[in-house]
């Protein structure tokens, strides 16, 4: 799983860390709401662990303002306060769990792992894609503050491309896998689409590469 925690806590959110890490589990920290909301926005994680006193704002709040946005990633509040109306009030927010400090490691843990599980049996809408959020259902891709769209033919290439992500490419494959095109046209469509699709994916800090292989195609590649 990839994992964003929201706890101003410095012990906890070290303690959580060192866990998640140990257990095989990459743990993205942030310390404040403003700061939470700008990662979701700008990538995707599998599940949030997040406190409900933060210093900017409270986690209720946060979560009511990602649904609004439309984004589901799975949420786990994890809070000292235990009162059933914060339990209550946390779910209706659009929470997805609830767990009280004190807790155990092992609980959380499985938690995480169930909202896992029941958030990959749905069709994804979004995934990451480099350093840039790709949304299924707008055919655009997001980095930081700029986005673009996909035309149809751009959105079936890059479909090919991270099917076969690391792997040489030859043209004549995507001939065939995006045109249905089983010869030779003699023309340059496959190069001229990759450059098309490049401008719109290489921008700064995408962390997306789409390599030319002189004399046998292309590479797509990604940097986490």
């Amino acid at each position: 799983m990839n994992l964003l925690l929201v706890e101003d806590e410095p012990e906890l959110g070290r303690q959580v860390a060192v866990w998640m890490n140990d257990a095989g589990h990459p743990l993205h920290w942030e310390k404040t709401g403003t700061q939470a909301l700008a990662s979701l926005r700008q990538q995707s994680w599998d599940v949030v662990i997040l406190d409900v006193g933060l210093p900017d704002m409270d986690g209720f709040s946060l979560v009511q303002k990602l649904r609004r946005d439309g984004v589901r990633t799975p949420v786990l509040f994890l809070t000292a306060r235990a009162e059933v109306s914060d339990r209550v009030r946390g779910l209706a927010a659009g929470g997805d769990d609830y767990l009280t400090k004190p807790f155990a490691f092992e609980e959380l843990l499985a938690r995480l792992e169930a909202l896992n599980r029941r958030a990959n049996n749905h069709v994804p809408t979004h995934r990451r894609l480099g350093k840039c959020r790709l949304d299924f259902v707008r055919r655009r891709v997001s980095c930081g503050p700029e986005s673009v769209e996909l035309q149809p033919r751009e959105w079936c290439l890059l479909e090919v491309l991270m099917n076969h992500e690391g792997r040489v490419l030859p043209k004549k494959f995507l001939l065939e896998q995006v045109w249905d095109i089983h010869f030779d046209p003699g023309t340059n469509v496959v190069d001229a689409m990759v450059c098309r699709l490049r401008r719109k994916l290489e921008m700064p800090g995408s962390g997306v590469l789409i390599e030319t292989i002189r004399g046998k195609g292309y590479v797509f590649k990604t940097l986490a």
